[in-house]
């Protein structure tokens, strides 16, 4: 809004829009970088009218283009405002003068109305402006190829109908880089080669130093405008490193993201070859936000730059499956501090460091994301018969119970203040453990034990917990039970937990409890979701530091517990389906890329939060993803454990067993 002349008197309501601009001005600038000015321009801000307000991009366009003007509207997860960009200063003008103040209405994602304040800016946050500096590692070489250069590129390649993504056209050389997998088939390669116009080019990439390896895969995409890639790292073990992407026909601002936080957005100009190395290449994620423009720094100050088609050549080198057996990939993600419980004291303290600490840390924020029963489970519920009785172990903040009025039913959790959170919806619940059940043996008709068992570190505690869960049933009683899968992809389905990956980064991960490769377009919109359809695991949150230092673990000579796993309890001979081995991590556990696919069993997987000053801290939970067959199997090893239904839940595997 402009500012009124002297001699104006400003009324009650436009003293009060000023008011209120002052203050979101003041948060802005401190919090997020963002500059506000009073002399017009053809940017604004949308106070309020952010994600975070639940206010969708479809609501700001139709709000404030009245006339056309309005070029594109840019939002960013997690934040309360949009930025609007406009045609012309005079169109942005106008759309302050007439909407500064607008009230909009509650939809079904908001509750409430929301007033818009609109501000213009000279300065936006850095994710969004291309900045000088470079993730470590990242090499742009300006006008690698010539004009003549570029049209005889675009020249050989042949589009074709089939070369079409759901929002992007592909075309690959060499081998076929898979999606579904992010890799390649090493044994199935295309017909096609790098096409020959491609040579000296990749010649010259060689000589300056930077590529180490001439590329044997290609990958071209065409983007036009609006089209996008969402963040994610190719995949460290099936790539050599220098992975090279040339930028034809038009530039494009390309987001990095360090895991820690950090977000640098870079030009890579017309006619440029990005080279990723080292730490860009292996740690930080890469992507392009799908927006029909971007703003850049001119001298003259902030410019709109209507995106325009581009075509970019990937090269890649391809590691043969057998040679990346026992190869250190540099920059992965692990605390070396971690590492794989050899005994029973092991797996206790990783568990009280990284499952049990963490949830008496998250309780609040966490029970504030789990509120909409799965219907298998429901309906699980629901069936169970009048006056039936139910124990629901590791019942979290509640959420199935109550759900069926004509049953008894009682609850546990390890976790204090999730208990509490129960006591508080009057729930009858415990504080307990799932290896030491404080019930009588043979007295409950149901049993339930949602996203618990993928918490036990070893074979031997989760087939111990499961012995537990039995114990207590009386004979014909059913258990059901749910676990994390490793296979996050069913039938060429994506699980819900990598289809939320337009949160964040590219690549696999989901299970009952929470809440980063890649659906080919993400709208900002649908990045920033809040509410979660299932029950995975990795949240973006706010809490203090975990302290990680402590969890050196040490064997101890007291190894299994062999109370807890009497052979009589079991079929036959002790067997291990999954051997922990299979990390091939040296013994030490990866913290897992949140959305993307599980490249291990054993895993630390994310929970990060922000704190006021915007430094993100991370909590990391162990979790035993389950392959497909694991759960019956063990099941099936258990004296007394008869396996009725086995299914695939969103991500999931789960098993309804009967006490015989």
């Amino acid at each position: 809004m402009a500012a009124p002349s002297a001699t104006t008197k400003m009324s009650k309501v436009e003293k009060k829009l000023k008011k209120k601009q002052i203050k979101f001005r003041d948060m802005l600038e401190k919090n997020e970088g963002i500059q506000i000015t009073e002399t017009p321009t053809k940017i604004i801000c949308v106070h309020n009218g952010g994600l975070d307000n639940s206010v969708s991009r479809e609501e700001i366009s139709t709000a404030l283009d009245k006339n056309g003007s309005l070029i594109d509207v840019i939002m960013l997860p997690k934040k309360p405002y949009s930025i609007v960009c406009f045609k012309t200063t005079e169109d942005a003008t106008k759309c302050c003068e007439e909407f500064n103040g607008l009230a909009l209405p509650p939809d079904g994602k908001r509750k409430h109305s929301v007033i818009l304040y609109l501000s213009y800016v000279n300065k936006v946050p850095s994710n969004i402006l291309p900045c000088k500096d470079l993730p470590p590692g990242l090499i742009i070489l300006e006008n690698f190829v010539s004009e003549a250069e570029e049209n005889q590129l675009i020249s050989s390649l042949h589009w074709q109908n089939d070369n079409q993504m759901k929002h992007r056209e592909v075309l690959h050389y060499g081998y076929e880089f898979r999606y579904d997998i992010n890799d390649v088939d090493a044994d199935d390669p295309l017909p096609q080669s790098i096409p020959t116009e491609c040579n000296a080019i990749l010649q010259k990439a060689l000589q300056t130093g930077y590529v180490k390896h001439l590329p044997d895969q290609l990958t071209v995409n065409k983007y036009v405008q609006g089209q996008g890639i969402p963040p994610h790292v190719d995949t460290p073990p099936a790539f050599e490193d220098g992975i090279m992407s040339l930028s034809l026909l038009f530039q494009i601002v390309m987001e990095f993201s360090h895991p820690g936080g950090q977000q640098i957005s870079v030009l890579l100009p017309r006619r440029s070859l990005l080279i990723m190395t080292g730490e860009s290449r292996y740690l930080w994620t890469h992507g392009i936000t799908p927006r029909k423009s971007d703003i850049i720094t001119t001298a003259e100050g902030l410019d709109l730059v209507m995106r325009e088609t581009r075509v970019s050549f990937t090269f890649r080198k391809i590691i043969h499956p057998k040679d990346r057996i026992g190869r250190i990939v540099p920059f992965q993600t692990s605390d070396l501090s971690i590492m794989l419980p050899k005994c029973d004291t092991d797996a206790e303290k990783l568990e009280n460091s990284h499952v049990q600490q963490v949830y008496e840390e998250i309780a609040d924020h966490f029970s504030g994301t789990r509120h909409t029963p799965w219907p298998k489970i429901s309906q699980f519920i629901k069936d169970m018969p009048v006056g039936s009785l139910m124990a629901d172990i590791g019942c979290g903040n509640g959420k199935y119970l109550g759900l069926n009025q004509s049953v008894y039913e009682v609850g546990s959790d390890r976790s204090v203040n999730l208990s509490e959170i129960c006591h508080g919806r009057s729930h009858e619940v415990y504080v307990g453990d799932v290896l030491h059940i404080p019930l009588r043996s043979s007295s409950f008709d149901f049993c339930i034990c949602i996203a618990v068992i993928h918490h036990m570190s070893t074979q031997e505690r989760r087939e111990a917990a499961i012995i537990e869960l039995l114990r207590i049933l009386r004979s014909g009683g059913k258990l059901l039970i749910y676990v994390w899968a490793m296979e996050q992809e069913r039938h060429k389905i994506k699980s819900k937990y990598l289809k939320e990956s337009k949160l964040h980064n590219t690549d696999k991960d989901q299970s009952l409890c929470s809440n980063v490769n890649c659906s080919d377009k993400l709208t900002s919109e649908e990045s920033a979701s809040k509410e979660n359809a299932y029950q995975g695991d990795s949240q973006v949150m706010n809490h203090k530091s975990e302290n990680d230092s402590n969890s050196k673990l040490a064997c101890d000579s007291q190894s299994n517990k062999k109370d807890l796993l009497d052979s009589s309890d079991r079929k036959g001979t002790e067997e291990t389906t999954v051997s922990q081995a299979d990390n091939k991590t040296n013994g030490c556990l990866t913290v897992h890329k949140n959305r993307t696919y599980f490249q291990q069993q054993d895993v630390l997987v994310p929970w990060e939060r922000k704190d006021q000053d915007n430094n993100t801290t991370s909590f990391h939970r162990y979790y035993h993803v389950f392959k497909e067959g694991e759960l019956e199997e063990m099941c099936g090893r258990i004296s007394g454990c008869h396996v009725l239904e086995k299914y695939y839940d969103q991500g999931n595997w789960a098993v309804i067993v009967q006490k015989q």
